[in-house]
């Protein structure tokens, strides 16, 4: 006559059971991968809001620099109306305020022609992305089964939409390819910050002597315009 087996083993047995179809659930394939297309999804979504705002980063920079011209023009002027009174140095002065707006231009420059390239490189990336996403949804299932029969023991590359290895493996370089494109996104930003700041520092030890050539040519503008003016008769 053979022994049923106790309570106590009855529930160790049920509770093993239990724990290993919790297990297979967690390590199915199948989920693993439409749990990396969501994520995948949510990376672009997240790509996509890091290019609207880089664009506009872009526009306050188109913004700014902007500014800078008019700041220049209207030193300019004050510089023209200075000399007219015959004060040298408050045309200086004036001209040293217009070297400043101009420096301040040539970087917002810099960082303009950085920010349009990284939005170009931004907006293509994506779109890419969007596409690649959009043709592997629409294989999702076919994909999930793939790996899920890999799991069986079954070769890759037999079933007939292709190995399920490199589908996986174009899942995984496409979202490395997203994290390169965010690190590219951090380099370029520091390059543009630098190119930046060599060209102040280039600014500032040329920047005595230009104010004394705009000064001298300010000068000698305004001296054609008093010769070319037409005197009145006598």
């Amino acid at each position: 006559m053979s022994k049923k087996p106790g309570l106590f083993s009855r529930l160790r047995t049920s509770i093993s059971s239990t724990l290993t179809d919790a297990v297979d659930a967690v390590s199915d394939p199948g989920q693993e991968v439409a749990l990396m297309l969501d994520d995948l999804a949510e990376a672009i979504r997240q790509s996509e809001r890091d290019l609207q705002q880089a664009m506009v980063d872009r526009k306050m920079m188109e913004k700014k620099n902007a500014e800078a011209e008019e700041k220049e023009r209207d030193w300019q002027a004050r510089a023209e109306q200075a000399l007219k009174l015959g004060d040298e140095d408050l045309a200086r002065a004036a001209l040293k305020k217009k070297s400043d707006y101009s420096i301040q231009r040539r970087d917002t420059e810099v960082a303009i022609a950085e920010q349009a390239r990284l939005v170009e490189s931004m907006s293509k990336q994506t779109k890419e992305s969007k596409a690649k996403l959009k043709s592997l949804n629409l294989r999702r299932g076919s994909l999930m089964a793939q790996a899920r029969a890999a799991k069986k023991g079954v070769a890759p590359g037999t079933l007939s939409d292709g190995g399920t290895l490199d589908r996986m493996g174009a899942i995984e370089d496409r979202i490395a390819e997203i994290e390169a494109l965010n690190e590219v996104t951090r380099e370029l930003g520091g390059d543009a910050v630098e190119e930046a700041e060599l060209d102040a520092k280039l600014a500032d030890l040329a920047g005595e002597s230009e104010i004394d050539a705009d000064l001298a040519e300010l000068k000698a503008k305004m001296g054609r315009n008093q010769l070319a003016a037409p005197k009145d008769e006598d």
